[in-house]
């Protein structure tokens, strides 16, 4: 190779083009074209998996496909949570009619009579709280068109308005509730505590807008993020109306997403890569965005200064002193299309990037520094041995057609020579193959004959297993295997030490029970599997193991 580079290299093409090059130059020229290749390959298939693509592009197509996972949740979610809202409203429907046929009032009769909505509030309450633990909330309310008082400066609504108190998890069981809009007597008779907030009726623009908010046919509506009053708490509302019996709207129900509860089911997995990903709910009403996040640290950042922006392949997303790369896709909830988003911080992304560009020229450099090394080893391991058998066959080389590389027109001209020897080589070559192939086919007539044989006995085994089968009624040892399912770990305990032969003494004694309780565990046995004797449950047994012995379990 150091000769190869002291050499003129304009000399050295002229040589191979001229064909009078020797093999040594020429190998170490062909092992440089074959470094070339083998790296293009690599390339090429590093690319066609993708670990050559750019960084930015890798962390984009993790991030769709994680967006993916995470905008089906949240119409999982939302989903669900409208459903128990439009089964929540159907019986408070059917609650309302009641208590106003029991009382032989009309809706509109309820209005200033605060003994009558209190009484209506008892009657509800257990609705409210069961629809409130089995729905995806962190809370459930209803509001009711009529008020104890109607005079008010700011218009009022009667209802029940429920919330956890102090989440940490997803799961709400055994979270305390407390009762931050209804009656006193509500909280007392519920034996809830009263939210720091707490008043008796709540204010809403709902029945403003109701006429046009369910009249293009929504199941339910979604609020936007709006902040709870008399509250630190931000939440967005699932809700449906509440019909009379002429299908007038006479209120609303639904429940409560706040931030915290979003932030705890919305968690997204954590990998390896791209790492902890923030997600967020996001729409835009009368220029106005609307955010909720996964991460308390981004729920605390007034709306006003996120601002979102397309960049090329990707969304920013900007919160004021951060900025935040990621990924968006369009959702449908309820009357409204919504954002769903998934980001990470400009400092992780960066930090990605670089790691990706740095393992790309890492890859590239390990190839060349290999492939160089090889062509090195090959020089001096492979070439030079060659050559030196050449030269000891020059000396008694016959003259012949010339290839013009002067190594291996000497060489050939011996090859000629020996001719001969290898056609008789090949002759004897035959000959073996011909008494290997008689061989194969008398080694190929006793596997048929040892095959006929097999199946033969396997013909026989199969009409033995029909013919036991044939003294039992098919009908009860189906029952027999479908039930089988149905012992406790206890009796298939039982079951199985009667499989291997036990007597029923033998097994009292194995589990460590009296024999009246081997009696009892007998019985239940029996009845379970549907059979009447020992006799009988025994062969059903036996049948049921020749079987899983046939189909190899």
């Amino acid at each position: 190779m150091r000769t190869l580079l002291k050499t003129d290299l304009p000399h050295i093409l002229w040589q191979i083009k001229t064909g009078g090059t020797s093999i040594r130059r020429r190998f170490v020229m062909y092992i440089i074209s074959a470094i070339a290749l083998v790296i293009s390959l690599i390339l090429m298939f590093l690319n066609l998996f993708g670990i050559l693509n750019p960084s930015d592009a890798q962390i984009m197509s993790v991030l769709d496909t994680q967006l993916l996972s995470f905008t089906d949740r949240i119409e999982r979610d939302y989903d669900k949570a409208a459903a128990h809202a439009i089964s929540f409203s159907g019986q408070l429907q059917a609650q309302i009619q009641d208590f106003l046929t029991e009382h032989d009032l009309a809706f509109a009769d309820l209005k200033n009579n605060a003994e009558l909505l209190t009484a209506l509030q008892s009657d509800m309450y257990d609705i409210v709280y069961l629809h409130m633990q089995l729905a995806p909330s962190s809370g459930a309310f209803y509001i009711l068109d009529t008020t104890v008082n109607s005079h008010s400066d700011v218009p009022l609504y009667s209802g029940i308005y429920l919330k956890y108190i102090n989440l940490y998890s997803e799961s709400t069981v055994n979270n305390e509730i407390a009762l931050y809009r209804g009656s006193f007597s509500t909280a007392k008779e519920g034996k809830i505590t009263f939210h720091s907030g707490w008043n008796n009726e709540m204010r809403t623009d709902f029945f403003d807008t109701n006429s046009t908010a369910f009249a293009n046919g929504a199941h339910y509506i979604l609020s936007s993020t709006v902040t709870i009053p008399d509250t630190w708490e931000r939440a967005r509302y699932v809700y449906v109306p509440i019909r009379g019996v002429r299908d007038e709207i006479i209120g609303v129900c639904g429940f409560e997403i706040n931030d915290m509860y979003f932030q705890l089911s919305k968690k997204t997995k954590q990998d390896e890569q791209p790492g902890q990903l923030i997600g967020a709910l996001l729409d835009e009403r009368q220029g106005t965005l609307s955010c909720q996040f996964n991460s308390g640290r981004y729920n605390t950042l007034d709306p006003e200064n996120v601002r979102l922006s397309d960049e090329d392949g990707h969304t920013a997303f900007h919160f004021g002193t951060e900025t935040c790369i990621g990924k968006t896709m369009p959702v449908t909830l309820g009357d409204g299309t919504f954002t769903a988003a998934l980001m990470m911080t400009e400092a992780q992304y960066n930090a990605l990037v670089q790691q990706g560009q740095m393992k790309i020229i890492t890859v590239i450099l390990a190839v060349v520094l290999i492939m160089f090394t090889y062509c090195l080893f090959l020089s001096r391991n492979y070439a030079a041995p060659i050559l030196k058998r050449i030269e000891q066959f020059k000396r008694s080389a016959e003259d012949g057609e010339q290839l013009q590389i002067r190594e291996f027109d000497e060489l050939f001209s011996l090859i000629e020579k020996k001719s001969s020897m290898l056609e008789d080589q090949l002759l004897s070559l035959r000959s073996a193959k011909q008494a290997a192939e008689e061989e194969a086919a008398r080694a190929r007539e006793a596997y048929e004959h040892a095959l006929t044989e097999y199946e033969s006995a396997q013909s026989k085994l199969m009409k033995l297993s029909e013919d036991s089968k044939t003294e039992i009624v098919l009908e009860d040892y189906e029952y027999f295997l479908c039930n089988l399912k149905t012992l406790t770990p206890q009796e298939m305990r039982i079951y199985d030490l009667y499989v291997m032969g036990k007597s029923t003494a033998e097994i009292a004694e194995v589990i460590g029970i009296k024999e009246n309780t081997m009696k009892y565990h007998n019985k239940n046995i029996y009845s379970k599997l549907g059979v009447s004797s020992r006799k009988q449950f025994l062969r059903f047994a036996a049948l049921k193991q020749l079987q899983d012995q046939k189909e190899g379990k």
